[in-house]
């Protein structure tokens, strides 16, 4: 699923009805995929989400690991959701890449770690992954400002729920909650672990720092593996396909503009994203370019996003926040996610060695 269900768990019922209404979003939770399907529809899932997705390129795209100038690439994004809530959803990513050094000539191969962690919802619902990015770069033309990369992306997946932290209809004595008193519930099982795959390609053209095209698409979940706590084999996690695109050309002396999309479809569920950045260019320092960024975007039907960014030096860090415009309004009275992004690319300095002329003893 790309986007975040309504919070019906959250709203401030009575606390019978609290209960109530915890054990059927459980429910929903696990059996909703297998009533789809029934119903001739397609199962449900949920992916992590971030608005400043192109601050995290091996989640948008494997194909994207090694396409930076540097060394090595560190990236960290955080994400909250739904601060006004009783329990927001908070999102965590590390990743690193970097590209190998061969004897090839036009080509080069590259890879990348990512560790995601994400946890929603009172039962505090985790999905944590651990997954390899691998990506074959090749160069079109002599210059290298055609380039097309393949990625592959496998991993493990593991996703579970705290039983404890949830209340139920049963445990009301008439008066008040009461804890010591059963659930009336029993899960089989708590925790699933999964393994998974993605790939994607990706073509660039970079005429030089300024002016640039990058166009991807990729997609995940290609073994569609499953999702079922309670042992059902034909409850799966849908594909999910992306297609995305930055365009970065001068406009003046020190401006550019970058217009942005991103397109993801998984199962029923679908999101578009539409905006352009604004980079302002201050005096380099050191020789190394400083900039600021700002930009606005659209994600049709949910959200208005504001976004700033900063490079300094080897570092560029972004932080933006989603005006909710869906209908969840009501709740969240407008507000949406925080979101911070801080990506550091590592270069090995080129040192400059001066060529010397031996001269003979004797002169």
């Amino acid at each position: 699923m790309i986007k975040r269900n309504d919070m019906v768990n959250n709203c401030r019922f009575p606390l019978m009805w609290r209960g109530l209404g915890r054990a059927v979003i459980l429910f929903l939770l696990f059996f909703s995929p297998l009533l789809w399907r029934g119903a001739g529809g397609e199962a449900l899932a949920q992916d992590i989400h971030l608005s400043q997705f192109n601050a995290s390129p091996q989640n948008l795209n494997p194909a994207q690991t090694g396409i930076f100038d540097g060394d090595w690439r560190f990236v960290g994004n955080y994400r909250s959701q739904w601060s006004v809530i009783p329990v927001p959803y908070q999102t965590f990513s590390l990743s690193t890449d970097t590209r190998l050094k061969t004897s090839l000539k036009n080509d080069v191969p590259a890879l990348g770690l990512i560790i995601n962690s994400d946890k929603s919802g009172d039962s505090k619902f985790s999905t944590t992954q651990v997954l390899m990015s691998a990506a074959y770069i090749k160069k079109l033309n002599k210059d290298s400002t055609h380039i097309i990369s393949v990625g592959i992306q496998p991993g493990v997946t593991t996703k579970n729920f705290n039983v404890n932290a949830l209340t139920y209809d049963n445990q009301y004595d008439g008066d008040k909650y009461n804890s010591n008193l059963s659930s009336g519930e029993n899960y089989n099982n708590t925790k699933i672990t999964y393994f998974d795959i993605g790939g994607g390609l990706v073509y660039l053209w970079k005429k030089n720092q300024r002016t640039q095209v990058n166009i991807g698409v990729s997609q995940f979940h290609i073994n569609t593996p499953k999702q079922s706590f309670f042992n059902d084999n034909s409850i799966k996690l849908d594909r999910k396909t992306t297609i995305s695109g930055m365009v970065q050309f001068p406009v003046a002396a020190k401006l550019d503009l970058m217009p942005t999309f991103l397109y993801q479809k998984q199962g029923l569920f679908n999101e578009t994203v539409v905006g352009m950045f604004g980079k302002y260019y201050l005096q380099p320092i050191d020789g190394m370019t400083t900039a600021v960024s700002l930009g606005g975007f659209c994600r049709v039907k949910d959200a208005f996003i504001l976004v700033a960014n900063m490079d300094y030096r080897n570092f560029n860090v972004g932080v933006s926040y989603d005006v909710n415009t869906s209908k969840l309004i009501a709740a969240t009275n407008n507000r949406g996610g925080f979101e911070i992004s801080v990506i550091y690319i590592f270069k090995k300095p080129v040192i400059f060695v001066a060529k010397k002329r031996v001269c003979p003893i004797y002169m």
